[in-house]
């Protein structure tokens, strides 16, 4: 039988922040013994947070939905049809 969610917010924030930090310490660590003098490695041993965020583009809302949908059905209702080139021979025809 499915079950709702089994484990809270709370513990997965501290999971995620918890085993990011250890795992980035632990592989710094390991740089700045293969390249000592990289002096990159050092300042990010001293600036270690979580560097992804979610998006922060704004999400699509029922309001801007129905304006898009409608501004597309109103611009195909508007275009002129193309008209179709001639071919050579039919050009040809009506000069005559």
């Amino acid at each position: 039988m499915a079950k709702g969610k089994s484990s809270s917010k709370s513990n997965q924030d501290h999971y995620k922040s918890y085993n990011y930090d250890l795992n980035r310490k632990a592989r710094l660590a390991r740089l700045a013994k293969e390249q000592p003098n990289n002096q990159q490695i050092k300042d990010a041993q001293g600036n270690i947070h979580y560097r992804r965020k979610k998006p922060v583009a704004s999400k699509w809302t029922p309001k801007s939905k129905e304006l898009a949908h409608m501004n597309r059905i109103c611009k195909r209702q508007y275009i002129e049809p193309k008209t179709q080139k001639l071919g050579y021979f039919e050009e040809l025809k009506n000069e005559h």
